[in-house]
C-alpha cells in the first residue's frame, strides 16, 4: 500500500480550478439545509407548547352549565 497521494487529492479538491465554487456552494447548500432542520425542529416545539398551554387552560377552565329559559325549567 503506497499511502494517499497528496498531490492527486489536492488536485482533485481544486477542481480544476472551480474547487472554491464547487466546496463553497456545497458548504452553502449545507447549511441552508441545517437551517431547515432547526427551522423545523423549533417550529414544531413551538406548536408542540401551544398545544400543552392549549390543553392545560381547557383543563383549568371550570365546565360552564346550560342556560335554561323558563320553558325548559318548567315554571
Amino acid at each position: 500500500m503506497n499511502g494517499l497521494n497528496w498531490e492527486a487529492l489536492s488536485a482533485w479538491l481544486a477542481m480544476g480550478g472551480y474547487g472554491l465554487y464547487v466546496w463553497g456552494s456545497l458548504g452553502m447548500c449545507a447549511l441552508v439545509f441545517a437551517g431547515e432542520v432547526l427551522s423545523l425542529r423549533a417550529h414544531r416545539r413551538a406548536l408542540a407548547q401551544e398545544d400543552a398551554v392549549a390543553a392545560g387552560a381547557a383543563a383549568q377552565a371550570p365546565a360552564r352549565r346550560p342556560v335554561l329559559t323558563q320553558q325548559e325549567r318548567g315554571t
